[in-house]
């Protein structure tokens, strides 16, 4: 066997004990007023599902789900065909008469959601929650939904094809020296203040380390946390990617963004030119694009290598 292929086999099996690893009470489970918990069995497949975050509406698209959504969230796009579906306002914001006007079987929803699960008990809505936090618990979810939704073969199908695309990113990048890297997922307008970043644990992060990067913030236990310049120029990152998933920025706004980091001149990633901006709108979105954020960060880390196989 090549060292290639044994490589392929090794990340591939580490990937898959990875989504194996952390356990299923992170998802949280059913919870219909309407059943016992031990009725899970017979419970009839939903026909008419509202999804209010976008990679709940992902994945329900993902898993050949499309038709029996009958609503969306406010901030879903992808696929194209979800934003023809009607809108429901935000898990924050949900408008309580347009989802009772859809007549759902079933509301999904991602995290906590305390206004949409006490409206649900309330009507008599089974209610299902997916808490996707890092790659494990994303690909979990998947399972979980797709039991839910009667395509539990396409979840497995769908977990696999992720994990092999991640393990591809990660092959196409070893043995390559891994820079260390500032995620930007925030800040205040036009100055280098209230910097929000991803520290360990999260799924950006492990993203980041499957595309050949070293997180500045590794060692910060907090899922998102706010750092201050000068703690992150102690820190020295190599590179520095901020994200406008989903925003056009014009040639203008995107050199104003350059020129910000410019201005901080002792950062090494700042002096050797190596602050990028991505403004791609899958960039946030912890489900089945998930390996596209691995290559689309590969991309700028590693730019020399080989890409992965196409899509």
């Amino acid at each position: 066997m090549s060292g290639r292929r044994r490589l392929i086999i090794v990340l591939a099996l580490f990937l898959a004990g990875l989504a194996i690893a952390v356990g299923l009470e992170r998802i949280g489970p059913w919870r219909s007023p309407a059943r016992k918990p031990d009725d899970e069995g017979s419970r009839p497949i939903p026909q008419r599902i509202i999804a209010t975050a976008p990679s709940m509406v992902e994945c329900l698209f993902a898993l050949g789900a499309g038709q029996q959504v009958v609503g969306v969230g406010d901030f879903a796009t992808y696929p194209p065909e979800a934003r023809a579906k009607p809108r429901v306002g935000g898990e924050m914001n949900p408008n309580f008469e347009r989802i009772l006007s859809l007549q759902p079987d079933l509301v999904v929803v991602q995290g906590k959601a305390e206004s949409l699960d006490a409206f649900c008990q309330r009507y008599g809505i089974a209610l299902l929650r997916i808490e996707p936090d890092d790659i494990a618990t994303t690909t979990a979810g998947m399972h979980t939904l797709g039991r839910a939704v009667g395509r539990e073969a396409e979840a497995d199908r769908l977990v696999a094809r992720i994990r092999l695309d991640l393990a591809a990113v990660a092959l196409r990048v070893a043995g390559r020296p891994r820079p260390k890297v500032f995620l930007c997922l925030g800040r205040q307008i036009g100055s280098l203040r209230s910097l929000f970043s991803t520290g360990r644990g999260t799924f950006l992060a492990e993203l980041l380390a499957v595309a050949g990067g070293e997180n500045v913030l590794a060692d910060i236990e907090q899922p998102y946390p706010q750092v201050s310049k000068e703690s992150l120029v102690r820190r020295a990152p190599d590179v520095v990617i901020e994200l406008h998933p989903g925003r056009v920025l014009s040639e203008a706004d995107r050199q104003g963004v350059l020129a910000d980091w410019k201005a901080l001149g002792t950062l090494p990633a700042a002096a050797q030119g190596r602050v990028h901006v991505l403004t791609d709108d899958f960039l946030l979105i912890p489900g089945p694009r998930m390996a596209r954020v691995a290559e689309r960060l590969a991309s700028v880390l590693h730019p020399l290598a080989e890409p992965t196989r196409g899509r």
